[in-house]
């Protein structure tokens, strides 16, 4: 059993406010205090101290938050498994170009084999992220640069990453410098998105922002972002398969964009998550999977 003062101590490392942990929790102040001190006692360290007025943890509390995390995790996946009569769920979540274009077929086929629920999450990187922290998925597939020391990860697959415009437009077919940007109008996901996250760093590594484009389109889902491409009103950046059944779309490179780019299977650091991931993706899910955890 994990023990009972873990769930306060998760709960202040992210608030790093006793006052509003009780609220968050229904406790006293007092009462919070002396779940964290118990802990202390009982790891030996400190987890918690003030500078001046402001609350930090030190760097046994990210240790303590990791095992945490995955403790909480797996007695919730073991209470699931021993309720004989309760329906399992599985959560799932993917960032949108995966769960668009590279998985829904997979899904739909453990859907019409499976009697269990399942529960899928589609939103940018940002926010999967943290609903692994929280305990609110199982895994995730995910694309763009992550913390990995933070998860446990596997290669999901490889995929170009490319820009994209109306077929007549200039760019069509063509390899551009960098430079060639300026004064296009961008159409592009929201921050926090994978896809927008690796354009702004290729510009960042040399100088520029979304700045160099005349005007920036923010749009949340593809259907919309290829619907204006494709009717000339700009340019975007999308991984190849987004394109793959748009006829009126055409790709273009750029020289200095490194286009192979890596999805991920990301799940909490020891967390025994391999069979549902191999159950739930089929013949999709990553070769290399053990029996175990990580």
């Amino acid at each position: 059993m994990v023990d009972y003062r873990i769930r306060t101590f998760l709960t202040l490392y992210e608030t790093m406010n006793y006052r509003k942990t009780g609220e968050q929790l229904c406790m006293s102040q007092p009462a919070v205090s002396q779940q964290i001190r118990g802990l202390e006692e009982k790891y030996g360290c400190k987890l918690f101290v003030y500078d001046g007025r402001q609350l930090h943890a030190t760097p046994q509390a990210k240790r303590v938050a990791e095992y945490a995390r995955t403790a909480l995790y797996n007695e919730q996946r073991l209470q699931q498994e021993l309720m004989e009569t309760a329906v399992r769920e599985v959560r799932v979540g993917m960032t949108k170009t995966i769960g668009e274009f590279v998985v829904a077929e997979a899904l739909s086929r453990y859907i019409q084999h499976s009697d269990g629920n399942l529960k899928i999450s589609v939103d940018n990187t940002a926010v999967l992220l943290g609903q692994l922290e929280h305990e609110q998925l199982d895994f995730a597939l995910i694309e763009g640069a992550f913390d990995r020391s933070r998860f446990g990860s596997r290669l999901f697959r490889r995929s170009k990453f490319v820009g994209l415009c109306r077929k007549d437009h200039p760019f069509a077919g063509r390899t551009i410098p960098l430079t060639a940007l300026e004064g296009q109008c961008l159409v592009v996901r929201e921050e926090g998105s994978g896809t927008r996250g690796i354009l702004e760093n290729v510009l960042a590594e040399r100088g520029y922002s979304l700045d160099l484009f005349s005007r920036v389109i923010c749009a949340n889902q593809f259907s919309l972002i290829t619907r204006f491409v494709a009717e000339g009103c700009g340019i975007t950046f999308a991984y190849e398969p987004v394109a793959a059944s748009q006829p009126e779309l055409a790709f273009f490179h750029l020289e200095c964009l490194d286009e192979c780019r890596e999805f991920s299977l990301v799940y909490l650091k020891g967390t025994h998550v391999f069979p549902l991931v191999r159950e739930v993706l089929g013949d999709l899910a990553p070769s290399d999977l053990e029996d175990g955890t990580e």
